[in-house]
């Protein structure tokens, strides 16, 4: 699997934690395979994950030291036999905030988490119930923590049929479709919420030029939402404005980038960056930066977007230009002398 499962967006009622969600996450690796062979992956088998005694998330209430128990229902909704993998996650905050589930390497508050099982095989259109503890550990600091468990078809592990040969410069992708269930696992203590703008820059890359907003949500609960609106001006004149939104901001699991697409050209100079950011439930912050884009920037960003080389055969030669150019003086010219002989023959009518 990829370092990092792709985002989701988590809506959440104040003070209620993350909603659960049925939601796929697409991964892709990529590996030697021929470029023009036909991969075909295994079709991905219907499957539901819900929580035991819950309608919406898996809200859990406990205290630093203690053990909290619950159950995952998982639900085969196909005619064919099935195996699900199950695994636990941390959250961690996505680019555009919201939440990103991460499996590979468990640092947060997904440590606490144990499953029962992690392969569960499921007849058709039948059920299997997992159960999971929390073990919250001693000293954890009061108010709220998130987890995640996530679940796939093992099918989707499968080796792909190609058809074809192999060359050194083809590629296979390999999809993975993901359902993830979030936890909010909430210890006494003041609920908070907080976010800091750590930096404000210019970046250039193959997607193009970026404003890129640094942020640092903190406190101990989530930042269900917020609201940017900012103007990028060049002197007096505005280059730009954006109006958007943030999603989730979780609080104690590190920053994020939230990038803005420059508008129009990038060119070197100097820029200055107004505006606010309006997190619910916190204070409002206000930006007023001058940032540079210097020519290194822009030599970057010529590199990395070069510009499309002209097919051949397609555009109008110079040449052609010329023997156009002499073409219609050639015409303007005949049809000035066949006026000239009409005019003359009206005369000798006359």
């Amino acid at each position: 699997m990829a370092d990092r499962p792709n985002m989701m967006m988590i809506n959440s009622p104040r003070h209620a934690g993350a909603k659960a969600l049925v939601a796929t996450l697409a991964l892709a690796a990529i590996a030697g395979a021929p470029a023009s062979a036909a991969v075909s992956s295994p079709m991905p088998t219907a499957f539901g994950l819900t929580a035991v005694g819950s309608l919406g998330s898996i809200h859990l209430r406990g205290t630093d030291g203690g053990v909290l128990h619950g159950a995952v229902l998982l639900r085969n909704l196909s005619g064919q036999p099935i195996t699900v993998v199950l695994q636990r996650s941390d959250i961690t905050n996505a680019s555009n905030g919201n939440a990103t589930f991460d499996t590979t390497k468990i640092t947060g508050s997904g440590g606490w988490l144990r499953l029962s099982a992690g392969r569960i095989s499921i007849p058709p259109h039948a059920s299997r119930r997992v159960a999971y503890t929390v073990s919250v550990p001693a000293g954890a600091t009061g108010g709220s923590h998130y987890a995640g468990i996530v679940a796939f078809s093992a099918a989707n592990l499968a080796r792909p049929a190609v058809r074809g040969k192999s060359n050194a410069t083809s590629f296979r992708i390999f999809r993975i479709s993901r359902e993830a269930l979030p936890l909010t696992i909430r210890v006494p203590g003041p609920l908070t919420r907080s976010l800091s703008l750590t930096s404000v820059k210019l970046s250039a890359g193959s997607s193009g030029a970026a404003l890129v907003l640094g942020l640092l949500p903190g406190g101990t609960e989530l930042t269900e939402r917020g609201e940017v609106n900012l103007r990028v001006l060049r002197g007096t004149r505005t280059i730009f404005s954006y109006a958007g939104g943030l999603g989730q901001l979780f609080p104690g699991v590190g920053g994020l980038s939230f990038r803005i697409p420059w508008q129009g050209l990038s060119t070197a100079g100097r820029y200055r960056v107004l505006g606010t950011i309006r997190p619910q439930g916190s204070a409002v912050i206000k930006i007023d930066q001058t940032i540079a884009f210097t020519a290194h920037n822009a030599v970057r960003l010529r590199r990395a977007i070069p510009p499309v080389a002209q097919a051949p055969g397609s555009g109008t030669p110079g040449w052609m230009w010329i023997a156009l150019a002499v073409a219609g003086a050639l015409l303007l010219g005949l049809s000035l002398t066949v006026w000239r002989l009409a005019r003359r023959s009206r005369r000798a009518l006359a």
